[in-house]
């Protein structure tokens, strides 16, 4: 008996559908290759329909639940040496990521197909951080790479410069010619995964590779859209959103829970189905809550994770003063706004143009979500974004406040005197969100002293102009107005 096996072609249906139900990717699911004891790689020839060691293609069946895999494998007594494949295609998948699982997808998953297989060459797959981009790529590719005859993963997260990207690309070819000149010779897929950092450095050479003559794909993963003409056949952009409440639920399911849990649909709308960050509040909720989705809901507040919170600190810290200062005002309000209320707001008279152009960027971003009503179209946050922009808004309006009082100058203070922190069309200040949450960070540092700490602030405002004061003298004043009502 042959010491190796092949998985025939129903074979490869029949294992395709066994991990499909556990929410597996056919080759980027790390404990798929870990419980069979084997590597990505050769997992990777199981599907090709390689040869591979006998006892390592009956534990890549048994570690989907196969038992019978005689009815996997290939009944066909032709060695593998016999049957030369010299249309192998040349994969480099070292930088591509692992998943632990992937659910769903499937109209995004035809849409991108239909997209490349009609001639596209330039697919961008854009969304906010957690959303499943590079888990979608891999289970995009899944589907087909059998169709290139090269696929190359690079990943963009460490932001390396055009120059060092477009060497480590050439690396793979026989020659160190033009790029454009290897995705004309052989149909390649390239993968870049994660171009965040810099967009805009790499718009030029988007650009090219979407309009050169040549038979291959690019698909592009990022945070943000690249500023680039999309059109109807060679460019195509998906704006990823969060998953679906039914594949959330399987999503739910596989972290050890039943899916029927009371409050889970809330909880999915409220994460707006975004993976990662469902993934990381089900350990909060079986840990402290005992699994009780309802109980944790009562608690009116977001848990984020280190993880994503890191990523939309730093994505946030990239922005301009004026794309922070409209976030800061889309969490203060709570609520969508509109593009005329925002203009009345801005403490200093900006040109219409330049706030629509921070809006755009904003969205372009990902950051913000669009509200459609009758006449206008207003703007709000994500939950997850308001989450973070809400605690970068107060700490930095207590650093503010602290160094006001080392100082005694008044030119640190920025946030606190272009916004007024009350939500508009409320008058309750003491049960005001991120007041409340100010005057905690406060008290912790001054604590019975804060009082009269805020109001040798406020004796520092006289004689000082109305537009140096801006909304200073109102937010001081709001913190003194809880404090009072607390005592």
């Amino acid at each position: 008996m042959s010491n190796s096996l092949r998985a025939s072609t129903a074979g490869l249906v029949i294992v395709d559908k066994a991990r499909s139900r556990l929410g597996w990717t056919k080759t980027s699911t790390a404990r798929w290759w870990q419980d069979a004891h084997t590597s990505r790689a050769t997992l990777r020839r199981f599907w090709q329909g390689d040869r591979i060691q006998r006892e390592i293609f009956i534990a890549i069946c048994d570690a989907v639940g196969i038992a019978n895999w005689e009815a996997i494998a290939d009944a066909s007594h032709v060695e593998s040496e016999m049957i030369a494949d010299i249309s192998t295609p040349f994969l480099d998948w070292n930088e591509a990521p692992d998943v632990e699982s992937f659910y769903g997808r499937d109209r995004e998953l035809t849409q991108l197909e239909q997209w490349i297989f009609g001639g596209c060459k330039l697919v961008m797959i854009v969304g906010i951080a957690g959303i499943g981009k590079s888990a979608l790529t891999l289970a995009l590719i899944d589907r087909i790479q059998s169709h290139f005859n090269c696929l190359i993963w690079k990943s963009l997260h460490s932001a390396p410069s055009l120059d060092s990207l477009i060497d480590s690309l050439l690396t793979n070819f026989e020659s160190s010619t033009d790029l454009i000149h290897h995705l004309q010779k052989q149909r390649c897929l390239l993968i870049l995964d994660g171009l965040d950092a810099d967009v805009s450095a790499y718009n030029q050479f988007i650009q090219k590779i979407s309009r050169d003559r040549h038979q291959s794909c690019i698909i592009i993963t990022s945070r943000e859209s690249p500023q680039i003409e999309v059109d109807s056949k060679t460019v195509r952009c998906l704006n990823l959103k969060g998953l679906a409440k039914a594949e959330a639920v399987e999503l739910w399911r596989s972290r050890g829970f039943t899916g029927k849990e009371i409050g889970l649909s809330a909880l999915i709308q409220l994460y707006r189905g975004n993976p990662l960050a469902l993934k990381l509040v089900t350990p909060l909720i079986q840990l402290v809550f005992g699994g009780n989705v309802a109980a944790f809901l009562t608690q009116n507040t977001l848990v984020i994770g280190d993880r994503l919170r890191d990523i939309l600190k730093q994505q946030f810290a990239q922005l301009s003063d004026l794309e922070q200062d409209i976030l800061y005002w889309l969490a203060i309000w709570r609520e969508p706004v509109a593009f005329a209320r925002l203009q009345t707001h801005l403490l200093i008279s900006i040109d219409p143009a330049m706030v629509l152009e921070a809006i755009m960027a904003l969205e372009r971003r990902s950051l913000l979500e669009k509200w459609i009503g009758t006449g206008e179209i207003s703007f709000s946050l994500q939950p997850l974004v308001m989450k973070v922009v809400n605690d970068e808004l107060v700490e930095h309006a207590a650093q503010e406040i602290q160094q006001v009082v080392q100082s005694q100058d008044l030119r640190h203070f920025k946030i606190l005197r272009t916004h007024w922190l009350l939500r508009p069309g409320t008058d309750d200040i003491a049960g005001d969100r991120i007041l409340h949450q100010l005057r905690e960070n406060l008290w912790r540092v001054y604590g019975v002293t804060l009082p009269q700490t805020l109001e040798q602030i406020l004796l520092l405002l006289k004689d000082q102009s109305t537009l140096a004061i801006g909304y200073i003298a109102c937010n001081l004043a709001a913190i003194l107005k809880q404090l009072s009502i607390l005592s």
